[in-house]
């Protein structure tokens, strides 16, 4: 067999080791069942700008993959730590907050907001009017199904040298629809703090945020969220709520993800520990858990440890129907960076992990139920008619020594997506599902 010049370069492009990225569904022919990656760092370069996918309409172990480059137009900057959202109609990706370098290898904040085009496969700065929203890193965002973009907190340093700034407690609304900034004044009490947290977006609008640092009192040490306290926010109302978990003990954590099942699951993987004052990061336990946003009861799903991933932080979780595929990351165990490789998946029906995937255990065995609150559709077995969504986040990282900056965004591109006008709610990240970047220097 004859190799092209193409097959040669996903060849020496497949051992490239890649941290953190963001995955959509996308309703087109040329994208449809894709993770799409681009941009980041990687373990051979600094910067990168290239755009890649990975086919899910075929069948593949998860050590033996074939990503594909493309030839698309690059990011306009280089960037990290930053949110990714889809907008409602699936055709825009807006890119807000992280840390922002130009060409000339420049801190840049002159634009905070770029959108992604489908369509044309082009990169925009988005002028945007309403309130001024300064830079942020460590943020997650969600859009509901107005087109509302929620962005909680978030973490902003002010000394680009030392890295160090300040956390923010306030919540921000990106109208993409009228493309206007909102800062909104919430009465009653507000969260601590707080960054690296992870965001999913229920159908009855509230937001449910987990983990991540928080500061408790002006000048104190940051430290990790506990996992037992919930925090809610109400997208109707504009209140914040608190929720106490019971189950199972799930240690505290950053750099980790999560996906939103169509059940009304949560289901958090890795992330890592550490001692306030110090860079040291630690392996969390479990590192898989399931939150019931019914009952808010932590559980670990039996057989979850059974051939599990190894301890990782700053990976992406993307839900693809019945699997949560997990990408690139960082090995706490080997202290390496994952190869780009291998994948790994967890079967959300059986709640094992497995090593092949296959298209056709994909197709969905009841009617599809919907949903409004988009970053991802799934269609497969609900358990709760009102829960049809299914959100994966990610985080990605850089590793202090060997990388020093890193943006990999994926979308994975399903079809099948009525318009926003037929679904009481579009789920969260369905049809798109979004990881997010970051790095290992804390602040």
């Amino acid at each position: 067999m004859i190799k092209t010049a193409q097959d040669k370069k996903n060849e020496k492009f497949a051992g490239v080791m890649r941290l953190g990225e963001c995955d959509f569904d996308y309703d087109n022919d040329q994208y449809r069942n894709l993770i799409k990656v681009f941009g980041g760092s990687t373990n051979i370069t600094a910067y990168t700008y290239e755009l890649f996918y990975l086919d899910l309409s075929t069948s593949f172990e998860n050590n033996k993959l074939t990503w594909t480059l493309t030839n698309e137009k690059s990011l306009p900057v280089y960037i990290w730590r930053a949110t990714t959202v889809l907008s409602l109609d699936n055709s825009t990706i807006y890119l807000y907050g992280g840390f922002m370098l130009n060409k000339d290898l420049d801190y840049d904040y002159s634009n905070l907001v770029y959108t992604y085009d489908y369509p044309t496969s082009t990169w925009s700065a988005l002028e945007l009017g309403g309130d001024t929203v300064p830079p942020r890193q460590d943020i997650r965002g969600v859009i509901n199904n107005l087109g509302k973009i929620y962005i909680f907190g978030g973490y902003n340093s002010t000394n680009l040298t030392s890295r160090t700034g300040r956390l923010y407690d306030d919540m921000n609304v990106l109208n993409t629809v009228s493309s206007t900034w909102t800062t909104l004044s919430i009465s009653g009490s507000l969260p601590n703090k707080c960054c690296h947290y992870t965001a999913n977006i229920l159908p009855n609008g509230n937001i449910v945020y987990i983990g991540g640092i928080e500061q408790i009192s002006y000048g104190a040490n940051f430290t990790l969220v506990d996992t037992n306290k919930i925090k809610l926010f109400d997208t109707n109302k504009l209140e914040w709520s608190q929720m106490d978990t019971t189950g199972d003990a799930i240690d505290p954590r950053q750099y980790f993800s999560s996906v939103l099942t169509p059940d009304g699951y949560i289901i958090i993987f890795g992330g890592c520990s550490y001692t306030p004052g110090s860079s040291y990061f630690s392996s969390v336990s479990p590192k898989l858990a399931r939150l019931n946003t019914d009952t808010f009861e932590w559980s670990i799903p039996s057989g979850s440890e059974e051939n599990s991933p190894p301890s990782i932080y700053g990976h992406t979780a993307n839900l693809y129907y019945d699997f949560m595929i997990i990408t690139f990351g960082f090995n706490l165990d080997t202290q390496l960076f994952s190869s780009s490789a291998q994948v790994y998946l967890y079967n959300i029906k059986s709640n094992k992990w497995v090593t092949t995937f296959s298209p056709t255990e994909n197709k969905p065995t009841t009617t599809t139920t919907s949903s409004t609150f988009k970053p991802i559709i799934t269609t497969s077995p609900t358990k709760k008619s009102s829960k049809s969504l299914a959100i994966g986040l990610g985080v990605g990282i850089s590793a202090a020594v060997l990388i020093t900056c890193i943006f990999i965004v994926t979308f994975i591109v399903r079809k099948n997506r009525k318009s926003a006008q037929d679904k009481p709610f579009q789920t969260e990240r369905n049809s798109e599902i979004l990881e997010i970047p970051g790095s290992n220097h804390l602040y």
